[in-house]
């Protein structure tokens, strides 16, 4: 999936243009007043860039719309609320996303960012907000859902407006029920198994020098480069590609591995991700994660990869993140388990 460019350039620096020309009762052609909005962007750009709130919240948009396009279920994203509107009812909200799925499923999501510390982690919304919301999605007969990154976790959840608890003046989603109606799957979204560990490996060319000196320190050739899942060894391109992604984005934590070292020369040296523990030791598989909440760590480390936020949408196209893995995926080396989470009973 590809990003469509509408050539911001030219449009919307022409509706900006065209707004400052309209609040200030001037002429659009009249280069007189150009200095005038220059100052103006000049000032609403250093506002902007120091909203943190603003700054983050547009990030989690965009970071959504990357998460729905790397899954692999959707045929369709257009961000909704971009453009003018116009409405006999004032009382309206648009919401951020208008998606069709593969199935198909026409959806309009609002995508929200839950950074909250409180133990109970709730999110809130406004009646208001959310009856806005709602006669949006009425108008266009279209399933309206509320996408929730719990930035604390890491986590998306898609919920419908229904699974919302009214408490006075607000709509309440807790995240045990935000996991429990959670409808992720409807986008492609699924948790993944594997046998562990993942290991690579890098081996050293044994038609070079690779002696280890006294100091323990070896200058050497890379030989070959092996990927490994437990015990077998990953040749298949694809299953590369899905090794290695799991291995920087999946939940295991990894650690260096000792050099191996045979008469005083070094083998390989090597890196491993593997679960800390057995959950089930009865089990060939363990579970790494879901694979949006690896797409999101992926957004991350190239929008915001020290912390701060450097881009707000990455300079790559959105099917250059994540690992499609074909629905007839089994595995040689690399065994799969994808686990697709459901909704609880009652929700649609």
């Amino acid at each position: 999936m590809k990003r469509i460019s509408r050539d911001p350039q030219k449009f919307d620096l022409m509706r900006i243009i065209d707004d400052y020309a309209r609040a200030h009762g001037l002429d659009i052609h009249d280069s007189a007043n150009q200095g005038a909005l220059l100052d103006d962007l000049a000032k609403h750009i250093e506002t902007n860039r120091r909203n943190d709130i603003l700054v983050h919240g547009l990030r989690i948009q965009t970071m959504f719309a990357y998460v729905a396009a790397a899954l692999g279920s959707c045929r369709v994203i257009k961000e909704e609320d971009a453009g003018e509107i116009y409405s006999a009812e004032p009382q309206l909200r648009v919401p951020d996303f208008r998606i069709v799925t593969q199935e198909p499923r026409e959806l309009l999501v609002e995508v929200k960012n839950c950074h909250t510390l409180h133990r109970r982690r709730d999110y809130r919304s406004t009646v208001a907000y959310m009856e806005s919301l709602k006669r949006y999605a009425a108008l266009f007969k279209a399933e309206l859902l509320i996408g929730i990154y719990w930035s604390q976790m890491r986590l998306w959840t898609l919920v419908s407006t229904g699974d919302f608890e009214l408490r006075g003046p607000e709509y309440i989603v807790t995240l045990p029920e935000a996991i429990k109606r959670n409808r992720m799957h409807m986008l492609g979204d699924c948790k993944i198994g594997t046998i562990p560990s993942l290991t690579l490996k890098f081996i050293a060319d044994r038609s070079k020098p690779r002696a280890v000196d006294a100091s323990g320190h070896a200058h050497f050739t890379i030989g070959q480069v092996e990927l490994r899942c437990g015990d077998q060894v990953i040749d298949d391109p694809l299953e590369k590609k899905i090794a290695w992604f799991l291995m920087n984005y999946g939940d295991w934590p990894g650690q260096q591995l000792p050099p191996e070292i045979l008469d005083g020369e070094l083998v390989c040296i090597g890196f491993r991700v593997a679960p800390p523990a057995r959950s089930n030791p009865g089990e060939h598989f363990e579970l790494i994660g879901f694979l949006s909440q690896m797409v999101s760590r992926q957004f991350n480390d190239i929008t915001a990869p020290e912390g701060p936020v450097k881009l707000l949408t990455p300079k790559r196209e959105p099917d250059t993140l994540g690992v499609v893995i074909p629905p007839e995926y089994r595995g040689k080396a690399l065994r799969l388990w994808r686990f697709v989470l459901l909704p609880s009973s009652g929700a649609g």
